[in-house]
């Protein structure tokens, strides 16, 4: 059997080697979705915005924050909405409230659409 010995500095570097694979996956995903962003930067953007929203209202798991960046993909200011405030603070699962938002992200999304189409 064969046994790895970690240096101190490469331990220190695992947290951030694992953020930045993170980072990555989430960009992934959102260049996956409709109207993805054009560049990096705005990417990087949204990233930065959402993974802070997400960690303000208490959001840690790689498979809620997906969610709640593809909600806010559709509907940048959704947080500021009184329902999804409702979602983000209820005593509900972390995933369930994540979903919660994408859900009202995509309807509010869709009514905007139909909206736009009537005018």
């Amino acid at each position: 059997m064969m046994a790895w010995t970690l240096t101190q500095e490469e331990l220190d570097r695992m947290p951030s080697q694992q953020q930045r694979v993170r980072q990555y996956a989430l960009a992934r995903h959102l260049l996956d979705l409709p109207d993805p962003p054009a560049d990096w930067p705005e990417c990087k953007a949204q990233l930065d915005t959402g993974l802070s929203l997400a960690a303000e209202a208490g959001f840690t798991s790689l498979p809620a924050v997906t969610l709640l960046l593809e909600a806010l993909h559709y509907v940048p200011d959704a947080f500021e909405n009184t329902a999804v405030q409702g979602y983000l603070h209820s005593g509900a699962l972390e995933q369930f409230r994540a979903e919660r938002v994408l859900e009202w992200a995509r309807e509010h999304k869709q009514h905007k659409e139909k909206v736009d189409e009537l005018s």
